[in-house]
C-alpha cells in the first residue's frame, strides 16, 4: 500500500494520522489565534470611530461562539470523532471542517452589504423618504 504524503509542512497539521499529534494541535490553536486577532485587529480599525458597530460586532463574536455549542455542531463533531477512532486517526481537526459553515455566513454577511450599498446609490431618494418618515 502506498503512502500518502502531505502536501507541504504547513498542510501536514490537517493531516488525521496518530503520529506527532502535540505539534498539530499547536499549529491548530496558532492559526485560530491569529486569525482570531487579524479579525479583531480589522474591526477595530475599521470600526475605530463607530463605537456602537465595534459593540454589535463584539455581540456577533459571542453569539458566533454560543452557536459553535449547538447541540447538532457537537453531534455532528461526535460522529467524525466516533468514526474516526477504529480506523486509528485522531479526529483533530474535526471541528476544522465547520470552516465551510463560516464561509456561507461570510459570504452571505458580504452579499447583504452590497445589496444594500448598491440600493443606497441607485434609490437616493428612497433613503430620503425613510428619514423623512421616521418619528
Amino acid at each position: 500500500m502506498r503512502r500518502h504524503r502531505p502536501l507541504s509542512p504547513t498542510l501536514e497539521i490537517f493531516d488525521d494520522g496518530a503520529n506527532r499529534v502535540r505539534p498539530r494541535v499547536i499549529g491548530i490553536y496558532a492559526v485560530l489565534i491569529t486569525a482570531n486577532l487579524l479579525a479583531w485587529a480589522g474591526a477595530f480599525a475599521s470600526f475605530h470611530g463607530y463605537p456602537l458597530l465595534l459593540a454589535t460586532a463584539l455581540i456577533g463574536y459571542g453569539l458566533g461562539l454560543r452557536h459553535a455549542v449547538y447541540a447538532d455542531h457537537i453531534a455532528a463533531i461526535d460522529n467524525v470523532t466516533r468514526k474516526m477512532m477504529p480506523e486509528d486517526k485522531r479526529p483533530i481537526t474535526a471541528r476544522s471542517f465547520f470552516l465551510g459553515h463560516s464561509t456561507v455566513v461570510i459570504v452571505v454577511s458580504i452579499l447583504i452589504a452590497v445589496a444594500a450599498s448598491t440600493l443606497q446609490q441607485r434609490f437616493p431618494d428612497l433613503i430620503e423618504t425613510a428619514a423623512w418618515s421616521a418619528p
